[in-house]
């Protein structure tokens, strides 16, 4: 639980008798929630402001609450196993014999910030279970429909031709289909004023200003006269950023720069959103493969391109994506060499993923040395002003040091299988695996409903009950929600371990244990197996190069020292992962 010290007190002003709210109601739940531990310490608003909000509806609805009935966390955590008190909650109101039978909230948000399906879920079990929900603030009544199920919320469904048929009558009208305008330009009607008509009358009309920076970029990428992340840095100085973007970043130039719509071409019915099959990493054994959605381009010929007012001749269009191309080609950051960790090294500072790297070394009599690295990617990746921002100073680490100490623990403990084994059930068993269980049923449940939300409003459009205008707008807000709801889907199901995952991450595990003690592993055994087996078992990684630890999440688990002087045989466990509370690691 959050410390209650810096929230107590205006508990104890507001309340009679050890309750706030209506002396003589009803007894009630109340969870409070801040988005990080700094506001919940001394000087900040956060929980004595929610005290004081739920005070007053709690009068308001003939509700009392005792301090032992305050549930408080103070974690920005999505996942359910990062809000402690809110999992307690959960447990405490699924007792036949609970304590109380509604929970006030001050708002939605405290919930939940980021996801509705998240919110929905919440208060759709708290409902189950018979428990009446409170908040302090009321939300709008479209919004509160949404969340509770009254209405479909915009979902999304995957590219079908038939949702596309009011974007594509619209681009063979030689309209332009995006609701957003790109960078340069601005949305106007077919006589070329901006204001509601051009809503539906869409057409572009070039943006003087932002115009003036689309021609620089091209320029100075065509000219070759810097690099993309020096030339992100005097944009950052110099000109605002772009709507719903927090910087100037190399990445952003890429997509300005390989967008057509700068010399003329506006492209719709160009990206459609399809089911790829997803193989396991580990195919040492069977396992059947996943689908998730991407989105890819369709083919050429069945894009349309509508004119569009050019900003750079198609010269200087062509020139400049040249040099991106040579870029891509020559450029550094392509792999030279695998990598055993891809993927999985996460730094313990700022949580960004860590990437291999090498580097050439000279000695004073011109011997050459061909040095790689694993280094934290948020040093290196992202503009000059971001870098400034996340503030990380891990340093780089030698990747044979890593790759070395990690197959060095994991080959340990493949000689023992039964603690593997031990390892796998706890996972399988573990109330974690089960709370997952509802909400994998529940995000089924909603992207079931956009379906049926799609059908009918595909009716309606043949019906003539809508028209082209409001079925494409209807179709974009579906598509996109939907894309969330199945990412957040894919995501949990990643995450839970069934029984047929179970079953063949266990046959896997024995299967590996006795080549391992028949073989007698050593350190120099194949690159691919390797990295099949570390994915078998480990999860994350989470590294600290400064203070000389790394920590390994999944099968196999514990905080390690990295090895020292003494090399491999220095390599010792600190502790399990599942007793280490550091802050640097959450």
């Amino acid at each position: 639980m959050a410390n209650p010290e810096y929230y107590k007190d205006i508990f104890d002003s507001l309340a009679m008798d050890g309750f706030i709210g209506d002396q003589h109601g009803r007894l009630a739940y109340c969870y409070l929630r801040v988005s990080s531990s700094g506001q919940s310490g001394e000087g900040s608003s956060g929980f004595p402001r929610q005290i004081q909000h739920i005070h007053d509806v709690a009068v308001q609805k003939g509700y009392k609450v005792p301090w032992n009935l305050v549930f408080a966390d103070d974690h920005t955590g999505f996942e359910f196993k990062d809000r402690p008190e809110l999992s307690r909650l959960r447990m405490e109101y699924k007792f036949i014999e609970r304590r109380a039978n509604a929970v006030i909230i001050e708002s939605l948000d405290r919930l939940s910030r980021n996801a509705t399906w998240h919110q929905g879920f919440l208060i759709g079990e708290m409902k189950e279970y018979g428990l009446e929900v409170i908040f302090w603030k009321a939300f709008s009544s479209r919004i509160e429909a949404d969340i509770m199920g009254i209405i479909s919320q915009e979902g999304m469904e995957q590219e079908k031709q038939r949702m596309s048929e009011g974007n594509i009558f619209k681009a063979r009208d030689g309209r332009i289909t995006a609701r957003t305008p790109a960078y340069g330009y601005v949305l106007v009607d077919s006589r070329g004023r901006e204001g509601e008509a051009s809503k539906r009358d869409t057409h572009y009309a070039i943006n003087g200003q932002e115009a003036s920076v689309v021609r620089i970029i091209f320029e100075q990428v065509a000219s070759e006269s810097s690099s993309l992340r020096s030339l992100a840095a005097r944009l950052e100085q110099t000109f605002p950023t772009p709507k719903r973007m927090a910087h100037w970043e190399p990445k952003l130039l890429v997509l300005i720069i390989r967008n057509p719509v700068y010399k003329g071409e506006f492209i719709a019915h160009r990206w459609q959103h399809v089911k790829i099959p997803i193989q396991s990493d580990n195919d040492l054994i069977k396992n059947p493969s996943r689908f998730v959605l991407r989105k890819v381009l369709r083919p050429h010929k069945v894009w349309i391109v509508i004119p569009a007012p050019p900003i750079v001749n198609g010269e200087l269009w062509e020139k400049a994506n040249c040099v991106l191309d040579m870029n891509t080609q020559m450029g550094r950051r392509n792999p030279k060499e695998p990598y055993l960790l891809t993927g999985l090294v996460k730094c313990a500072t700022c949580s960004y993923t860590y990437v291999g790297g090498r580097k050439v070394k000279h000695g004073k009599k011109g011997q050459t040395w061909h040095l790689s690295y694993y280094r934290c990617a948020a040093k290196s990746a992202r503009s000059p002003q971001v870098v400034r921002e996340i503030g990380c100073n891990q340093s780089q680490i030698s990747s044979v040091t890593l790759e070395n100490a990690i197959w060095s623990v994991v080959c340990q403990v493949f000689l023992d299988p039964s603690v593997l084994i031990d390892a796998l059930e706890r996972e399988y068993s573990s109330d974690q695996n089960e709370h997952l269980k509802p909400q994998i049923a529940f995000l089924d449940s909603q992207i079931m409903a956009k379906r049926v939300e799609d059908e009918k409003m595909y009716e309606a459009y043949q019906f003539g009950a809508v028209d082209e205008y409001e079925y494409a707008e209807r179709s974009r807000l579906l598509r996109d929600s939907r894309l969330h709801l199945q990412y957040e889907l894919d995501n949990l199901q990643s995450q839970i371990m069934t029984l047929e995952k179970f079953e063949n991450r266990k046959r896997l595990i024995l299967k590996i244990a006795e080549t391992a003690i028949k073989s007698n592993w050593v350190i120099d055994e194949s690159f691919s197996v390797k990295q099949k087996i570390i994915k078998t078992v480990v999860d994350r990684i989470v590294l600290n190069v400064n203070e000389g630890w790394f920590l390994l999440e999944g099968i196999v688990n514990g905080l390690y020292r990295l090895p020292g002087k003494e090399g491999l045989k220095g390599i010792r466990k600190i502790e399990s992962s599942h007793q280490h509370s550091g802050s640097s690691l959450q």
